[in-house]
């Protein structure tokens, strides 16, 4: 069992940092293909933000932060600037509980709800990189 963890130890840091980096690669890239989901949810949260040019500028931040990720790129700084990401993204949920839970009310939540809740663990991954310096380059 404890070859396991021995494997786990070296293996998790750097699957957390390409995992991460995988995601915000994705989401930004997404941004640049269709920028209007993300400017429907920004007006119904924080709507002088709601414009198509913030969110390719949110996009051109998560696909650099996910090319910084992969290439090892100063990791301390990165997680910090990705943590910030999701903390704007989690700002949206706490503000919109009309996004987060819709007509059901808590606890229940949307469809955007749950998309915008799990970046409470993106949230926390990004600064395990940003706490740890980025260890684990597998």
């Amino acid at each position: 069992m404890e070859r396991l963890f021995e494997v786990t130890d070296r293996l998790a840091p750097g699957l957390l940092r390409w995992s991460l980096a995988l995601v915000l690669l994705w989401i930004g890239g997404l941004k640049f293909a269709d920028p209007a989901p993300v400017v429907g949810l920004l007006e119904a949260s924080l709507s002088f933000l709601a414009f198509p040019g913030f969110v390719y500028v949110l996009g051109v931040f998560e696909v650099v932060t996910a090319v910084c990720l992969l290439g090892g790129v100063a990791l301390r700084w990165v997680g910090l600037l990705a943590a910030g990401l999701f903390v704007g993204t989690l700002v949206i949920f706490v503000i919109a509980p009309g996004v987060s839970y819709g007509d059901a009310g808590f606890p229940r939540l949307t469809l955007a709800g749950e998309f915008l809740l799990k970046d409470t663990v993106l949230l926390s991954a990004a600064l395990a990189i940003s706490a740890s310096g980025g260890d684990g380059a597998s």
